[in-house]
């Protein structure tokens, strides 16, 4: 008796009307808020890998910044190079590389003495023709050194170091 009561009643009508209306709502809140997670958290390893990205970029534009290597034109770079082999300063000619290869080609100039490439390069320079041309604008050079009766060369790419204006060897 006292339900069918209350049945009758408006305000117990619209507390259940409300009651549906709140949980249709809160079921799709629920279900976009969980969709959304996936992409928060796709953004969150995008902006990790965006932050990663900016921090090697920092770190390299702050090698080229303080990099006291290379000379003031593309064949004085070169030349430092061969010295710098002359003495076997292997080091030290891994220098005058962009700093970003300068470990790969300290680890390749071992097995470049051992194949007689770097005696040869060096007899080049001393003994052989020297050509140089700019290209893609200002801040590339390519030098061709030929080795003595020979026309294959040994072909050095060159871009200027932007922080220093000092040239070093992007490709050997």
């Amino acid at each position: 008796m006292h339900m069918q009561k209350m049945l009758k009643r408006w305000w117990f009508w619209v507390g259940v009307v409300v009651l549906l209306v709140l949980a249709v709502y809160l079921s799709g809140y629920l279900e976009w808020y969980a969709e959304g997670a996936k992409y928060r958290i796709q953004n969150e390893i995008s902006n990790q890998y965006i932050k990663s990205q900016e921090a090697q970029q920092a770190a390299l534009e702050a090698q080229y910044k303080n990099d006291p290597y290379g000379g003031a034109t593309p064949e004085e770079t070169l030349r430092l190079f061969i010295e710098a082999l002359e003495k076997k300063d292997y080091t030290l000619a891994s220098n005058y590389f962009i700093p970003e290869k300068r470990a790969e080609e300290l680890n390749l100039l071992p097995e470049a003495v051992k194949s007689g490439g770097v005696d040869m390069m060096i007899n080049a320079y001393i003994n052989g023709k020297l050509t140089s041309e700019k290209y893609g604008g200002q801040d590339k050079y390519e030098i061709r050194l030929f080795p003595p009766q020979d026309d294959v060369p040994f072909v050095f790419t060159l871009i200027k170091n932007p922080f220093t204006i000092k040239w070093l060897i992007s490709d050997l």
